[in-house]
């Protein structure tokens, strides 16, 4: 029920919350690889204030972009600490490469003088319509380079858990979402196929496979 909970408040105000994202710094995005998801060095933690009643059933307060991480006891510093080191283990920070920045720059810089369209990092291999019936074998650079990441992000997580996309979650609230988010629908699919049983050798032909492109996967618990 508190996850629930913690799904519909996120949904209420999506839409407010993907337009500033968007708008953070992607300077991954800049590089040679297509990207779908965001940048890992851009990231936001809430803290969410749930009371639950006598009945068992969680009622939202309020929901904290700013938290007090300031200890008031061993036991509260015992669980701020481990808050931060999971999150900044499981935002996996890259370094930032001017000199790949300063290259795209004057790489999209000649295009527009040549009167080319500027360049797209996100080079889909589906659309929002196809994706949800497509196979893994047919998913593009940019789409496994996400399931990729999301992948490694799992591997990373510590005491977090991953409460969307799910199988359960991605079935019952997709359709209240103002617009279909692609990055999701391809994460779905990548579930709804086996999520980390994709990378497994098996039969190499299978449509529910990685690509033989696709670099191998560890499979390991969450450290």
């Amino acid at each position: 029920r508190v996850k629930d909970l913690i799904i519909k408040a996120l949904l209420a105000v999506e839409h407010k919350m993907v337009e500033p994202w968007e708008l953070g710094a992607s300077f991954t995005a800049l590089g040679a690889s297509p990207q779908l998801g965001a940048s890992p060095n851009c990231f936001e933690l809430f803290g969410f204030d749930v009371l639950v009643d006598d009945a068992l059933r969680p009622w939202l307060l309020e929901v904290n972009p700013f938290l007090s991480l300031a200890s008031s006891s061993p036991l509260d510093k015992r669980i701020k600490t481990q808050v931060i080191a999971d999150t900044m283990t499981i935002a996996g920070f890259l370094p930032f490469d001017h000199r790949v920045l300063d290259r795209a720059t004057r790489e999209d810089q000649a295009r527009r003088h040549q009167g080319a369209p500027p360049r797209s990092c996100t080079a889909r291999s589906h659309t929002t319509r196809t994706v949800a019936g497509a196979s893994l074998r047919d998913l593009g650079e940019a789409e496994w380079q996400l399931i990729v990441d999301t992948h490694d992000e799992s591997l990373r997580r510590g005491g977090f858990e991953r409460i969307f996309p799910t199988g359960d979650s991605s079935r019952q609230y997709a359709h209240l979402f103002e617009a279909p988010r692609y990055p999701n629908l391809v994460l779905a699919r990548w579930i709804e196929c086996g999520e980390e049983r994709c990378f497994d050798a098996g039969d190499g032909a299978s449509r529910d496979r990685a690509p033989a492109w696709v670099p191998r996967q560890l499979h390991a618990e969450a450290c």
